[in-house]
C-alpha cells in the first residue's frame, strides 16, 4: 500500500510539472497524462528503487533529470512523428523539464526514504 500511494504522489507530482511546463513551451494539445504516466514509471523503477536505495538522494535526483528528460523527450517523439500537425519537445526542452523534475524529486526521495525505510549501501562499512 505504503509504494501504491508512492507511485501516486510521484505521478501526480509529474503531472503537475509537465503540464506547468508544457504550458510554458507552448506545447498544446499534448496527453500530459500519458507522459506522466511513463516518466513516473520509469523513474520510480530506475531511480527510486534502485538507484536512490543504492546511492542516496542526491544522486537519484541527478539520475531523475536524466531519466526523465531521455524518457520524455523519446515518449514524445514515439507517440508525435515528424508527421503530426501536434508540437512535440526538444530535447533541450527536455531537459528543462527533466531539471525542473529533478528538483521536485530531491523533496520526493526524503518521503520514499522515509516510508521504505531505506538504508544507502554506499554508508555501511566493509567487511
Amino acid at each position: 500500500m505504503k509504494q501504491a500511494m508512492l507511485l501516486l504522489v510521484k505521478f501526480v507530482a509529474i503531472w503537475l510539472v509537465l503540464a506547468v511546463m508544457f504550458g510554458v513551451f507552448g506545447i498544446v494539445f499534448q496527453p500530459v497524462w500519458l507522459y506522466a504516466a511513463i516518466v513516473t514509471v520509469v523513474a520510480y523503477l530506475i531511480g527510486d528503487l534502485g538507484i536512490l536505495r543504492m546511492y542516496g538522494n542526491f544522486v537519484a535526483a541527478v539520475a531523475d533529470v536524466v531519466l526523465s528528460a531521455v524518457t520524455l523527450w523519446a515518449a514524445m517523439a514515439m507517440f508525435n512523428p515528424a508527421r503530426a500537425q501536434v508540437p512535440t519537445i526538444s530535447l533541450g526542452q527536455a531537459l528543462v523539464i527533466g531539471v525542473v523534475i529533478g528538483v521536485v524529486e530531491l523533496f520526493y526521495h526524503m518521503l520514499v526514504e522515509s516510508q521504505l525505510h531505506y538504508h544507502h549501501h554506499r554508508d555501511e562499512p566493509a567487511h
